[in-house]
């Protein structure tokens, strides 16, 4: 019982003074032959037994006990029955609203023993008084109870509430860091692939900038073309973020990440870093959906951005496979010319941080797909996804844990 539900209520103050006043006005005014003349004493008596229902939610079993015992007393001074009879049922009624059903059933006992005392007081016949120490007592807990259940499924359901407002903030503030992740994810995509072109053009520039000045200007061009491309997938990036679809329900202007579509200019960026790509395509290409998509683009963009960090000017092999129900692509090199890839040894001017390998594995998993990473056996090191081209309910489990360079 909480604090504010224990405090006196004006309510009850209100009850208990109204139920004074009407035994007060039922003994003036009502005096049947037979019965004791309602005097002073009467007046106190029937204040004594309505009075104490100001504190029936407060103390109920008090309540219960001093409204009885009072009118038992009215009753043993000689007064007609008739007058207050009902101010222990009340009593009881409260009782039970408030308390569990074997204290209500224990005050039952006094309000059955008064009913009784009034109804043998009253000359009434015996089955009568039976039926009303009975009946009077249940009926008031079967109502009184009724309230003390509702009572309680209420405080249950607040706390439901409670817990089902804490879970909806859980999952907003996972939400929020999911979407965190995707943006990280997609950053970090543009950013690893387009810096490493730039890194190696870079650093081939600077080598030839004096004996080979043709060389040198193609190098700065391909950086150029790879910084303006960059800066466009940043802006459309950025765009998605800040530009919210509008009451019409149309869609930003601008998708957030490249397709398959843009799978050439990919291409031939990472041939201007150096790489010798042999692309091939296989079975009737498909409409697939948008995160299949994406999927696939950036897996390509990423195992080539390895490459070309980990096994510069090596030779790579591109395909993509389309089959009616799953979309395939691989991405092997063979170790560069140095056979740096072959060994798992790293450039020391390019390290990885790993992160790449599990973008791309989450990229997969979220699609219902699984990709495979892991040196290959003829050297180098190879990268394939598996993605299918329908819903799946569950992500299948990945074939391969291989870390690659």
């Amino acid at each position: 019982m909480t604090l504010s539900r224990s405090r006196p209520s004006p309510t009850d103050a209100v009850v208990a003074l109204g139920f004074a006043a009407v035994g007060c006005l039922a003994g003036a005014y009502y005096r049947p032959p037979g019965w004791h003349a309602f005097d002073g004493l009467g007046y106190v008596l029937a204040c004594l037994t309505a009075l104490p229902l100001a504190l029936r939610r407060r103390l109920p079993v008090s309540t219960v006990l001093a409204s009885a015992g009072a009118y038992a007393v009215y009753l043993g001074c000689g007064y007609q029955p008739s007058v207050n009879v009902w101010t222990p049922v009340v009593g009881l009624l409260s009782l039970a609203g408030c308390r569990p059903l074997p204290v209500a059933w224990a005050g039952s006992v006094p309000v059955a023993a008064v009913m009784a005392l009034s109804g043998l007081t009253g000359r009434l016949h015996p089955a009568l008084v039976a039926a009303q120490a009975v009946l009077v007592p249940v009926v008031a807990i079967a109502f009184g109870h009724t309230r003390y259940l509702l009572v309680r499924a209420n405080a249950r359901l607040r706390v439901v509430t409670a817990d089902l407002v804490a879970e909806q903030e859980a999952r907003a503030r996972n939400a929020v860091t999911l979407e965190r992740m995707a943006i990280a994810r997609e950053l970090h995509d543009v950013v690893a692939h387009h810096m490493s072109v730039i890194t190696i053009q870079a650093g081939l520039a600077e080598t030839v900038l004096t004996s080979d000045v043709p060389a040198a200007r193609s190098a700065l061009r391909a950086v150029a073309e790879t910084g303006r491309g960059a800066l466009d997938e940043l802006r459309r990036l950025l765009t998605v973020l800040r530009v919210q679809s509008d009451d019409d329900g149309q869609e930003a202007p601008y998708e957030a990440a490249p397709r398959l579509d843009r799978l050439p200019e990919l291409v031939s960026s990472a041939t201007a870093a150096g790489l010798d790509i042999r692309f091939t395509a296989a079975g009737e290409p498909v409409p697939l959906p948008p995160v299949v998509d994406v999927c696939v683009y950036r897996v390509a963009q990423e195992a080539l951005t390895n490459v070309i960090k980990h096994a510069p000017g090596a030779r790579v092999a591109l395909t993509l496979d389309y089959t009616p129900d799953e979309v395939v692509l691989m991405v092997r090199n063979d170790g560069g010319p140095d056979g740096r890839a072959r060994t798992g040894e790293r450039p020391e001017t390019v390290p990885g941080s790993g992160l790449g390998l599990i973008g791309m594995r989450e990229r997969a998993r979220i699609c219902g797909g699984h990709l495979s990473a892991a040196p290959h056996d003829g050297g180098g090191f190879e990268v394939e996804v598996v993605l299918p081209l329908h819903a799946s309910r569950r992500a299948r489990p990945e074939e391969s844990e291989g870390q690659g360079p």
